[in-house]
């Protein structure tokens, strides 16, 4: 894809989606990251201290499971997976748009 080639019409549309990817993929990111620790699915807990490594890790995942579930992290899922949609969805009409206009 070159951006020279295309008319300007076309280069202002990818301009724009290529903004909204980064944005999805920025949104992601700190979504992820405000999951993992409002469940404290990266930290060792006090009485977990004297448990095996796979039990620990087990025990992460499974406080890191209830972002899917509980409904404190309804507003958190729908920003992680609207973001996620947006990426998809804006790469998608780039590689559209790049193949229809050449």
């Amino acid at each position: 894809m070159r951006l020279v080639d295309q008319t300007p019409s076309v280069q202002i549309l990818l301009w724009l989606l290529m903004v909204l990817f980064a944005l999805g993929v920025v949104g992601g990111i700190i979504s992820n990251a405000l999951m993992l620790r409002r469940t404290k699915a990266l930290s060792i807990l006090s009485g977990e201290e004297s448990l095996s490594w796979g039990e620990r890790k087990g025990r992460q995942f499974s406080r890191a499971n209830s972002f899917l579930i509980d409904s404190q992290f309804k507003r958190l899922r729908a920003a992680m997976f609207g973001s996620m949609g947006l990426s998809v969805t804006s790469f998608a009409l780039i590689a559209i748009i790049d193949g229809l206009s050449r």
